[in-house]
């Protein structure tokens, strides 16, 4: 079993819980990556600031949903038959 088939299996076997999270990171890190390459452009008219506020927003936007993205991710916990879980 190579590499990729033991890490397909991992994330197919995860809960369909952290299917939403996982999901909102991929976004929100490409989005934040989008935004900060904006956010890097020089203008041609020094002001012309349009394409650096829409990656600032972006940006900002982007981090918002990287923060909730890992705060629900990390609220999921262990699953219910998991070994040391709590859950009885």
């Amino acid at each position: 079993m190579s590499l990729g088939d033991k890490i397909g299996t991992l994330v197919q076997s995860e809960s369909e819980r952290a299917a939403g999270p996982r999901r909102a990171l991929l976004v929100g890190s490409t989005a934040l990556l989008v935004g900060l390459g904006l956010v890097g452009l020089r203008p041609s008219d020094p002001n012309d600031t349009s394409v650096i506020d829409i990656g600032s927003v972006l940006t900002l936007l982007a981090l918002f949903l990287i923060i909730g993205a890992i705060h629900t991710y990390g609220r999921l916990g262990p699953d219910e038959g998991e070994k040391g879980s709590r859950g009885g």
